[in-house]
């Protein structure tokens, strides 16, 4: 049992996944918006920019990150740490934006939509 995170398209495709990558969860909240185990929201592409700037500003200096991209605890979340598998999972959250998510983004038509979920 543990956090997964699911991108996907139209709610029910999927496009993306995580686990236990919870400074999404605080990401998506300190946003405005309400994360609720197996409850998908609507995320937009300047949703994302702001997420791939805040993955590159503290990959570029690590002190940023409890400022950019909080660790958020709960249950079955995983580590609050700053570590070394903290930076890991931003770098992949990075990769996974510029190289997947972004690009499925531009191709949607205009009846398809990015949610969020998690699962937990």
């Amino acid at each position: 049992m543990g956090l997964d995170i699911y991108f996907t398209k139209n709610k029910t495709s999927n496009v993306g996944y995580f686990r236990k990558v919870n400074f999404l969860v605080r990401y998506f909240a300190d946003l405005g918006f309400d994360v609720e185990n197996q409850v998908p929201f609507r995320i937009t592409k300047d949703d994302v920019l702001e997420l791939l700037d805040r993955c590159n500003r503290v990959l570029e200096n690590h002190e940023l990150a409890e400022e950019l991209l909080p660790t958020v605890s709960g249950f079955f979340f995983g580590s609050t740490d700053y570590d070394e598998w903290y930076f890991e999972d931003v770098e992949a959250v990075k990769h996974y934006i510029e190289g997947e998510l972004i690009p499925e983004m531009e191709e949607l038509e205009p009846n398809e939509e990015i949610y969020f979920e998690t699962w937990y």
